[in-house]
């Protein structure tokens, strides 16, 4: 990285999620790197309360807020931005942003592309394996993607709910492993979910994709 390269920054927002992904770019950077290198980037904190309330969709609300984090961020310098929330990439998308950000869904759909993945069933809370925001892009690339049945949704969605208050339990893993053994044998499984992405680096990377660990590499990649 040359000394005129500008940063990469992280838009701080729910705890867990957040402190996941300072801790992937930090193992996954020193993995390639040695010696005590941890990944060099900026936090920058909200208070996830002036956003979470009005997710996935109150975008009259949303889209101010994120702007204005967002212009913020252009004091430091940065040239771009991880989001650690992926349903909040929605909001992202109806906005003109003053920073480059790296971008979950892309990143995801030109990695399938390459691996010549064209058919997908997508993990995610419960908007997101309901809505059509995902799945509409995905079949723009000509992706096929399907979802769980609506039983397995409602139990993805409250390990993802346990994840996110530290109250998870050996028995939502137990199944949570399950359901992707289940779809492993329809398809690829996709995680859309920044909470359940904690449970994601147990998994084979070829068959279960990680929309946030694709987002990690991509910021190390930019870097080095």
């Amino acid at each position: 990285m040359s000394n005129s390269q500008p940063n990469i920054a992280i838009l701080g927002l729910g705890t867990r999620s957040t402190l996941f992904y300072l801790e992937q770019l930090n193992t996954k950077f020193h993995a390639i790197k040695g010696e005590y290198h941890t990944f060099p980037s900026i936090t920058y904190s909200v208070d996830f309360n002036t956003l979470n309330p009005y997710l996935p969709n109150q975008f009259d609300v949303l889209k101010p807020v994120v702007a204005k984090h967002l212009n913020r961020l252009t004091q430091y310098n940065i040239s771009s931005c991880i989001i650690p929330n992926i349903t909040l990439h929605e909001t992202v998308d109806q906005l003109h942003t003053p920073v480059s950000i790296i971008h979950p869904i892309t990143l995801c759909i030109r990695h399938l592309k390459s691996h010549n993945i064209n058919k997908v069933t997508l993990f995610g809370s419960l908007y997101t394996m309901t809505s059509s925001y995902i799945s509409d892009i995905f079949k723009k690339e000509n992706i096929s993607i399907s979802f769980p049945n609506k039983q397995d949704q409602i139990s993805i969605d409250n390990c993802r709910k346990q994840i996110y208050n530290y109250s998870e339990t050996d028995a939502d893993q137990s199944n949570y492993s399950y359901l992707i053994s289940k779809y492993n044998k329809e398809s690829c499984v996709v995680v859309a979910c920044t909470e359940l992405s904690i449970w994601s680096p147990k998994y084979d990377s070829k068959t279960v994709i990680d929309m946030a660990l694709l987002q990690i590499e991509k910021a190390i990649k930019d870097y080095i």
